[in-house]
């Protein structure tokens, strides 16, 4: 029988995660928490943004614990490098890992072309690999065109460079994974980080002094040319990002402070959440295969 977590979640992602925040508030002060009973799955997009609360709890001077009590979700945290991005003197998951394990799964790092573990962003030198293992995995595993494939690595690149080109003293966090298997297989990117947000980023053009809220932030922030800078070629990321879901039928989430729009492009609408406060900037994008992959399965973590 599962054991049923303390927030009903069995599925951590995107959507679920701010259920989670707003069930045990890890910002609340004191000797900060997370309970990941009852999760028996984590994506991509919640990776980041787990990695993501993690370093503002340091930086809030707190010191997180995360309870991962299922066997399976702890060894696909360790397959996934967050214990070794997440270090102890960040985080502290319980039970304790055994000694030496994490050295183990970090030695398989980089093995399946179909998912980039979880990697602490701080420059610009991070991402060629990390771009280079997206744009294979869309051309020849979801058969996406090669000018195709290099506009989405684009978009991410410009994604990862904001998390630390915008903000002091902070970083971000990228991980990618393909899931399903032919007509059904798409991928899911998330990009987060752990600064300023969009509203206070917005807000250093006096341009953008106007903006009050997140919500009305994440959207100024997906119009051409909206940017911190009086520069009208700078500011293209979000815009480019939800052009390219729109083109390939894909999905964006982008949540930064307390608001979060989720994008469904089939419909090209927008909904919008008031969510737990939150620092800095996550960002999920899914993007389905445009045709049957036939290509033998290496999908086994």
């Amino acid at each position: 029988m599962s054991t049923v977590g303390p927030n009903g979640i069995e599925k951590l992602d995107s959507v679920t995660f701010d259920s989670l925040l707003k069930a045990q508030d890890p910002f609340s002060g004191g000797l900060a928490s997370l309970d990941l009973t009852g999760i028996r799955f984590i994506s991509p997009s919640a990776l980041t943004q787990l990695a993501a609360v993690c370093y503002t709890a340091k930086k809030a001077g707190q010191h997180l614990t995360i309870n991962v009590p299922d066997g399976s979700v702890r060894n696909y945290l360790l397959r996934a490098s967050f214990m070794s991005v997440v270090e102890e003197a960040v985080a502290s998951i319980v039970p304790a890992m055994p000694d030496g394990i994490s050295m183990f799964y970090d030695n398989r790092r980089g093995s399946n072309p179909l998912l980039i573990e979880l990697t602490k962003i701080e420059s610009g030198s991070d991402l060629p690999k990390l771009l280079e293992q997206i744009v294979k995995v869309l051309r020849f595993r979801l058969k996406y065109k090669k000018y195709d494939a290099f506009d989405v690595a684009t978009v991410v690149s410009e994604l990862a460079q904001n998390t630390f080109d915008h903000n002091a003293n902070t970083c971000g966090f990228l991980a990618m994974q393909v899931f399903g298997r032919g007509s059904n297989r798409f991928l899911e990117i998330g990009v987060s980080d752990f600064g300023d947000g969009l509203a206070a980023t917005l807000r250093r053009n006096a341009k953008n002094s106007s903006v009050h809220s997140d919500i009305e932030a994440i959207r100024l922030s997906t119009q051409l040319g909206t940017s911190e800078h009086d520069d009208p070629t700078r500011g293209t990321g979000l815009y480019h990002l939800l052009e390219i879901a729109y083109k390939h039928g894909g999905s964006v989430q982008i949540r930064s402070g307390s608001g979060k729009i989720r994008y469904r492009m089939d419909k090209k609408v927008g909904w919008t959440f008031n969510v737990p406060q939150m620092r800095g900037v996550q960002v999920a994008l899914t993007l389905s295969t445009k045709a049957v992959d036939r290509t033998p399965t290496d999908d086994t973590l």
